[in-house]
């Protein structure tokens, strides 16, 4: 499921300069006088990371006096190298681009299983935030954005209605990634988003041959840059994409729109590395993930939808507008464990029919 957060959100999050890391670990102590820490955390960097250590690290740095050292930018390929051969950078948490990647993590042995009885503030968050190796303090956003203009007053509401070129005219634009892709195609020949999962590729692949003469261009999952270009400028009208970027359009007033219903979600998520010197530290970490004055903290920094619905009550009306808690009902949680089966064979079939 590679495709939001590198490939998932690579797209969203700019690499921490290389400044940032070169900071040397600062050595906390225990009441005790003996040296604890730092945590060493893979992750991300950028504005993104900036929001997560205001929110997250530095609160917990406060109240234990332990340092949290980030290593970025994250590789899958990385992480995984170093733990083969005994972890010798010594990573403690790991900021993975989904919540696949924890799964294949946690396969390998290089994952602790998560204990929820340690983190008790995760109860009433979103489910697909909480997987069995990793959780997420908040949800990224994959769906239908469009141009209003060509629409009016009838504008698309499904992927029955992305599909309905007659009734809805005008370019459209898949993304490289599959994600999303073949329920998309299954939901617009008529498949129960409840009754998706296992995909049926066959249906979703001829219900695509349908849509394909009308697909101007496959955008770059990894970037959203050229799905922006496209669609601010009139290139396509209607494409699957990261939608955060058009949902800030529309609230600016700009002649854009998404189409909740039937769209995506999912959670890049954290694990705890196996044999971590640290575990309980972590579960501290992973545990403020779920409070709602942190979260909150956190949306103020980096615009997103929380994972615990609860935070829509201290929202400003203008936040509760740019995400999409209330909208996670009709929208589909992107399977997990159909993906860590069947990702990488489903992306060669979907390679290999676009080209």
């Amino acid at each position: 499921m590679k495709g939001s957060r590198g490939r998932f959100a690579r797209r969203e999050f700019l690499i921490r300069s290389a400044a940032a890391g070169l900071i040397l670990p600062q050595i906390s102590r225990t009441a005790f006088g003996q040296a604890k820490g730092p945590i060493n955390f893979l992750t991300w960097g950028g504005n993104f990371g900036a929001g997560i250590r205001k929110a997250f690290l530095d609160p917990f740095t406060a109240s234990t006096g332990i340092q949290v050292r980030e290593i970025t930018p994250f590789s899958y390929g990385k992480f995984q190298t170093a733990m083969k051969n005994g972890n010798p950078e010594g990573y403690d948490l790991v900021w993975f681009d989904d919540e696949v990647e924890p799964v294949f993590a946690g396969s390998d042995g290089i994952l602790e299983k998560l204990d929820y009885s340690k983190l008790p503030k995760s109860k009433g968050a979103i489910p697909g935030t909480m997987g069995d190796y990793a959780v997420a303090p908040y949800v990224t956003v994959y769906m239908a954005a469009y141009r209003t203009e060509p629409y009016k007053e009838n504008p698309p509401k499904s992927w029955a209605d992305f599909w309905n070129v007659e009734k809805f005219p005008g370019k459209r634009s898949l993304g490289t990634w599959v994600g999303g892709v073949l329920e998309a195609a299954l939901m617009a020949d008529g498949v129960e988003p409840a009754k998706l999962y296992p995909l049926d590729e066959a249906r979703a692949f001829k219900s695509l041959d349908k849509l394909k003469p009308h697909i101007r261009a496959f955008h770059d999952t990894q970037s959203n840059t050229q799905a922006k270009q496209m669609l601010f400028q009139g290139d396509v009208d209607m494409m699957l994409t990261w939608a955060t970027d058009f949902i800030a359009a529309r609230n600016q007033g700009q002649p854009y729109d998404v189409i909740y219903n039937q769209g995506f979600y999912f959670s890049p998520a954290v694990g705890i590395a196996k044999g971590s010197k640290f575990v309980t530290e972590c579960y501290q970490i992973l545990n403020s993930f779920f409070d709602p004055d942190q979260e909150l903290a956190f949306i103020n920094a980096w615009p997103t939808t929380p994972a615990q619905p609860i935070v829509a009550e201290r929202m400003t009306e203008v936040q509760k507008k740019s995400v999409a808690l209330s909208h996670i009902p009709e929208m589909v949680h992107l399977d997990r464990d159909w993906y860590a089966k069947n990702q990488a064979r489903v992306q060669h079939s979907y390679d290999s029919w676009r080209v």
